[in-house]
């Protein structure tokens, strides 16, 4: 299979972009998350890139997880899909930060961020919680540009965007969010360094996220795998969510325990607009909660208190694999269950039933 990216005047065969997107929307009918919605939001991120690193961040792969959030939705979703032994390896402290015990078990769970099966898969679960939790905090189901803010800003901070920019379009967005006007100067200052008001601050973000959802490459890689290209801007569900996924849903990553750090002054919005234009377009996505860029706060609370480098380990052998088949449908290979030789045990993938929580485990 292989994806035709085509003008009035030229026609490109890509296949990886085809694999991409291929992925992305297996992750979008496994999980239920708006197949338009994933691609755009990895055009913006990445690029459509699975390999892509964060120069200013932990932030990796097609949807550009920070640390700490792969590991928290890893955590939460992972068996569902497969991946229990990773899931157990990973542990969550009394403040909500997460952790793994081996550093060779917990390198192969970060790096599996550059598998875009993987990487969609968790972008899917976790935009399916972050809906869930800014609909109820709005009152109302969230545009896939608001949603957008809900990662960029976390749902606290998207819900505060939004009604202030209905109840009070002229306050100073850097104002009330100042840590993400210090890493985003972009979004919140324009070229000559005036800050946006509330309201322009939404319009910027709403214009950025509608430009990749129209772009030619986002258009072309829906196109490769057999998706209609929309006439407008698709709802992320088709349905509300029902009451009984709160509980699982709210249990997603949400770390706001920490104190955040204080915004720089100064701003250069045109240096900061010209150094952001070989890079994803916005840091520390996927993280939810009201928190500052670039780096969420649990994250760097772990590395002002680490002594030093990071281990270094060998890849890992381990990935879910895409390709394919005969029939135009998509084929998954589990990873190999011996790669994690730590004590997690491996468990059968379960039947997908990703946000509901009959049990009660993720009540509190």
């Amino acid at each position: 299979m292989s994806a035709e990216i085509s003008n009035s005047a030229v026609s490109i065969v890509d296949p990886a972009r085809t694999r991409i997107a291929g992925a992305i929307k297996q992750a979008s009918g496994a999980t239920g998350a708006s197949f338009e919605y994933l691609l755009a939001t990895a055009k913006m991120e990445s690029n459509f890139n699975p390999q892509a690193a964060a120069s200013t961040s932990s932030a990796k792969g097609l949807f550009q997880f920070i640390d700490q959030t792969w590991l928290g939705t890893v955590k939460e979703a992972g068996s569902q899909f497969g991946y229990g032994q990773y899931a157990d390896a990973i542990s969550k402290s009394a403040s909500g930060s997460y952790s793994v015990s081996d550093p060779a078990a917990r390198q192969a769970i970060m790096d599996l961020r550059n598998d875009p099966v993987i990487s969609s898969a968790m972008a899917g679960a976790l935009t399916q919680s972050n809906s869930f939790k800014l609909t109820g905090d709005i009152g109302r189901r969230p545009t896939d540009a608001e949603l957008y803010m809900a990662h960029f800003m976390g749902v606290g901070g998207a819900a505060k965007l939004i009604s202030t920019a209905q109840d009070n379009p002229g306050a100073i967005g850097a104002a009330l969010f100042p840590n993400a006007a210090a890493a985003n100067q972009s979004i919140f200052y324009d070229r000559s360094g005036q800050a946006r008001t509330v309201a322009q601050v939404y319009d910027n973000l709403t214009s950025r996220y509608d430009a990749a959802a129209n772009s030619q490459a986002t258009h072309s890689a829906m196109a490769s795998v057999g998706g209609a290209v929309p006439a407008g801007a698709a709802m992320l569900l088709a349905s509300a969510a029902p009451v009984d996924n709160a509980a699982y849903l709210s249990s997603f990553p949400d770390v706001r325990n920490v104190a955040p750090v204080s915004a720089t002054s100064p701003v250069d919005a045109a240096a900061s607009s010209t150094r952001q234009s070989s890079e994803p377009m916005f840091r520390s996505l996927f993280l939810g909660g009201d928190r500052s860029e670039p780096v969420s706060p649990a994250v760097q609370q772990l590395w002002n208190g680490a002594s030093g480098p990071p281990p270094t380990t060998a890849p890992p052998t381990t990935s879910l694999s895409y390709a394919p088949t005969t029939s135009g449908e998509t084929a998954l290979s589990m990873p190999p269950t011996s790669s994690l030789s730590a004590t997690p045990t491996v468990r059968a993938p379960q039947p997908l039933d990703l946000f509901s929580d009959r049990s009660g485990t993720f009540a509190n």
